[in-house]
């Protein structure tokens, strides 16, 4: 094995990749939820939007399938890192305690990997939902495309997959308030003093997110759009 398969494969490596391949997701959930609020500037904004990113054909396939992976990987990277942790301590700490400052150790960081396995299965019932549904059509300027507009109304306007909906973006919050920070000081990049502006700055992005995810299934179910 090559001496960057074996760095890869290390617990440190494993952590590098982690953080890598977290950034990379942060950053396609924001790409996500800008395109998400197109719709409450009406049918046609958010239909638009759909049928632009499906005229990008095969290209479009590449980059979903680039990034499922990518989100396979780094789904398999959290669980690996957290079964050799359970390997090396088979019974957990029954009380959590810092060596001096002050603990970043939440019920965020200690739930990660059950938010993490939460949020895989989410993904593969939202895709059912989003991705692979047999959508009606809607025209505009004489160009026919998909009705997003209609599927994401009729599916909000469900009480029972808002409520779950809504429950999975809080547990992504959760997961992202330490993955954020966590991915950091994977990286090295934080020291003494950045220390406490990341884990602010992770807090906020985290609530943003989340946040922003939210607003649109509650503003539909409730019919404030």
């Amino acid at each position: 094995m090559s001496k960057a398969a074996n760095f890869l494969t290390s617990q440190v490596g494993r952590k590098i990749a982690t953080g890598i391949t977290g950034f990379g997701l942060v950053l396609f959930m924001i790409v996500h939820l800008l395109g998400n609020l197109a719709y409450f500037a009406g049918p046609e904004a958010i239909n638009t939007y759909s049928h632009t990113l499906h005229q990008m054909g095969p290209i479009l396939w590449v980059v979903r399938l680039g990034l499922l992976a990518f989100f396979l990987y780094h789904a398999w990277l959290g669980i690996s890192i957290w079964l050799e942790r359970r390997k090396a301590r088979p019974e957990a700490y029954h009380v959590y305690d810092t060596r001096g400052g002050v603990s970043r150790y939440s019920w965020s960081s200690r739930s990660m990997i059950v938010t993490g396995i939460l949020l895989l299965l989410f993904v593969i019932t939202h895709l059912q939902t989003f991705a692979f549904h047999d959508f009606e059509y809607a025209v505009y300027g004489g160009v026919e495309m998909h009705d997003v507009h209609q599927r994401l109304t009729e599916v909000f306007q469900s009480p029972v997959y808002t409520i779950y909906y809504v429950i999975i973006m809080v547990l992504l919050g959760m997961h992202l308030r330490h993955g954020v920070w966590s991915a950091f000081q994977s990286m090295g990049w934080m020291s003494r003093r950045t220390n406490p502006m990341i884990y602010t700055a992770a807090f906020i992005v985290a609530v943003l997110i989340a946040a922003g995810f939210i607003g649109l299934p509650l503003s539909i179910y409730f019919e404030l759009v």
